[in-house]
């Protein structure tokens, strides 16, 4: 309809034309800001799930090699030390592959390959000003860089002032590209050199928020796993996800990180994750089932073809996105109230003080990988048998009581027809 009304105000004569009112003039000028704002962040979200997404193979090499796994074995020792030095690399080179992802996600045009370096190169550099004014001591020389000061965080400013260092400089057409990256290079240094002067003071405030979120843990849990599941229709819970799993808390070592701190067999790792596994493999799967219990008999079979894989996918890998978008527009209370008890969840399973995590995401798989590195984790049994039956009961009434649209419950737009009625012209997608 959008296309129709613009080409239709196209075709109009310009003596015709009303201009608009200056109310709507301020409205409409206002909207863009606000929307440009939103798709900025969403894009850095975006941009920022790019090295993200290696997380789980380089968790799971790493993982595998580790002495209660492949290294127990005596004849696969040496195997099981390659596989982990594998998925080390890739982990221990968190920052580089944030600069790559910024670069990668956020440059425009059609070349990608000059602001790509452009952000690698000034994480490089940023990097390597922060080590030389926060020098590590002599035990810690070899520590790489996701340890380094501002750990995965220096890749990410890195990358994101080099884009637009270059960005700046490029539009200028007469700027050669080797004057680009010497800009980019010196706005590197400059900031490396206010970030390593005051990293002392943002190291202590980072230390003592995240030992405040650990006294607080089912508060802080419970917020992070409402806001997690609230902003993800929209595509802006990576950028939290990425703080409180890679760049808060410690864990000795300079190790930073929910997730890195519970690769590391930190007991008390997992604040941020363990809440997540009764939702992805009791929770959703229940809703799934209701939506699909409640959906009008003629349309049953349809459904169930698309939220019972839905289903399945989501309890034994984690993965949530299939269910979760199949309600979360057509009846946005219902999702509230999943991100609401999504909260919960993380809270509860803190307060019980059972502590799992996760490589890929909070299904079986993980759950059963992890097993024997987790805190209590026969307690999450229990609590998934709980969350399912109450998604389940919760779910089938309020969408009976409510007559909420999930799938299968649409309302049905077509025009009845007698056999002696004209063919059909029903519009096609």
């Amino acid at each position: 309809m959008s296309y129709a009304l613009h080409d239709a105000d196209a075709n109009t004569p310009a003596l015709d034309r009303k201009g608009p009112c200056p109310a709507e003039t301020d409205a409409a000028a206002q909207k863009p800001k606000k929307t440009a704002l939103l798709d900025r962040t969403r894009r850095l979200g975006q941009a920022l799930a790019l090295p993200i997404a290696a997380m789980p193979a380089a968790g799971l090499l790493l993982r595998a090699g580790q002495d209660d796994l492949l290294g127990r074995f005596a004849a696969l020792h040496t195997t099981a030390k390659v596989i982990s030095a594998a998925g080390a690399a890739v982990l221990d080179n968190l920052p580089l592959l944030f600069a790559l992802g910024v670069g990668l996600g956020l440059a425009r045009g059609t070349s990608r390959v000059e602001p790509v370096l452009a952000s690698v190169l000034s994480y490089l550099v940023l990097a390597q000003v922060l080590l030389v004014l926060n020098p590590l001591s002599a035990d810690q020389l070899g520590t790489p860089p996701a340890q380094r000061p501002y750990g995965a965080l220096a890749g990410i400013l890195g990358g994101l002032l080099g884009l637009i260092t270059w960005r700046k400089t490029h539009s200028h057409r007469l700027v050669p590209a080797f004057v680009g990256y010497a800009l980019t290079a010196a706005a590197a240094a400059l900031a490396g050199v206010g970030l390593g002067l005051v990293y002392p003071v943002v190291d202590h405030a980072l230390t003592t928020a995240a030992d405040s979120i650990a006294d607080h843990a089912v508060a802080g849990g419970g917020l992070f796993g409402f806001l997690n599941r609230l902003l993800l229709p929209l595509g802006l819970h990576t950028p939290i996800n990425l703080v409180v799993w890679y760049l808060t808390g410690s864990c000795g070592d300079n190790i930073r990180g929910d997730v890195p701190c519970f690769l590391a067999h930190d007991p008390d790792a997992g604040t941020f994750m363990t809440g997540f596994f009764p939702v992805a493999m009791g929770g959703l799967p229940a809703a799934a089932l209701a939506m699909w219990r409640t959906a009008h008999p003629e349309h049953r079979r349809r459904v169930a073809t698309v939220l019972l894989p839905a289903a399945a996918l989501c309890a034994l890998t984690g993965v949530t996105e299939p269910v979760e978008l199949a309600f979360a527009f057509v009846a946005f209370p219902l999702y509230l109230i999943h991100a609401v008890l999504t909260g919960l969840s993380l809270a509860l399973t803190n307060w019980l003080g059972i502590h799992d995590g996760f490589v890929f995401s909070a299904g079986l798989f993980d759950y059963a990988f992890n097993f024997t590195i987790a805190t209590r984790p026969l307690l999450l049994l229990p609590l998934t048998l709980l969350y399912a039956a109450a998604y389940y009961l919760l779910f089938r009434y309020l969408i009976v009581r409510f007559n909420f649209r999930t799938p299968g419950r649409e309302a049905d737009t077509d025009c009845a027809t007698t056999p002696s009625s004209a063919p059909s012209t029903r519009n096609t997608p």
